[in-house]
């Protein structure tokens, strides 16, 4: 392209460097000025200024005494708060080792106790030990003595239980022997006062339940099982009634065993047929 060639804009780009290399060189250059005189300043003004700047010499004392003061008194406050922090620290320390000499002698007042509640602890164990062996003798000798108590009380009821049966033998015989005894008393007694209707034969029977009192006097005659034959029923009643009182044992066991009221059979062994 022809607009970039050189030999067309080296003109210009020269002149346009001189101007700026002579605008440099003015900058540079220093231009002679004026001396500057100041103005006279006015007797009072120059008064104000002197009072004005000792009063704010003596704020700015005052401001730095109150500073110090400030000062002085957080220093004291600090030193104050210090030993107040040193004193606490003491007490602490001083609580501390009141605190561990009184758990030291809780401590060894707690192993003293320990120690006598052991041997406390044994010498109870011992004496329920001992109490235990002697009461276990004592059990074992008393079971013995029990024993032989029981045993010989056995032997004692088993003789009176013996013995027993033999008199309840003897008073069974004896009863038995009374009962057979006044059964026959009794039959016999009835049968000879016994007047029986004719035209009976040996083979009719009448049963009768006889209730007495202990003297033999009779209660009650109740037929319990008849012969078949009213007129032969009724003349068994009448007899036991006409033999009233009847022959009864005096042992009143025997009577009330036996004979208060019992049964009985009656047959015509006598008649004819």
């Amino acid at each position: 392209m022809s607009w970039l060639n050189p030999e067309r804009y080296s003109l210009p780009l020269v002149i346009s460097v001189v101007l700026h290399i002579v605008l440099a060189s003015l900058f540079l250059v220093e231009w002679p000025t004026e001396p500057h005189v100041p103005e006279p300043v006015p007797p009072h003004v120059v008064a104000t200024v002197v009072q004005v700047q000792s009063a704010a010499e003596k704020q700015r004392q005052l401001e730095a005494d109150k500073q110090q003061k400030r000062k002085e008194l957080a220093a004291r406050r600090e030193a104050e708060r210090k030993k107040k922090l040193a004193e606490q620290k003491k007490r602490e320390a001083e609580q501390k080792k009141k605190q561990a000499a009184a758990k030291k002698r809780e401590q060894e007042k707690a192993l003293k106790e320990k120690a006598l509640a052991e041997k406390q602890a044994k010498d109870k164990a011992a004496k329920e030990k001992a109490a235990k062996e002697k009461a276990a003798e004592q059990a074992k000798q008393k079971a013995v003595q029990e024993q032989n108590l029981l045993e010989q009380m056995a032997q004692e009821e088993a003789a009176a239980e013996l013995k027993e049966q033999q008199e309840a033998k003897i008073q069974a015989e004896r009863a038995a022997s009374l009962t057979l005894e006044f059964t026959d008393q009794i039959k016999a007694r009835v049968e000879s006062v016994w007047r029986y209707p004719p035209a009976v034969t040996a083979s009719q029977e009448v049963e009768v339940r006889i209730t007495l009192v202990p003297t033999g006097q009779v209660l009650q005659v109740q037929i319990t099982k008849s012969s078949g034959n009213t007129a032969l029923d009724r003349s068994v009643e009448q007899a036991i009634r006409k033999a009233s009182p009847l022959p009864v044992p005096k042992d009143v066991r025997v009577f009330e065993a036996n004979f208060r009221s019992f049964l009985m059979k009656f047959r015509p062994e006598n008649a004819t047929w």
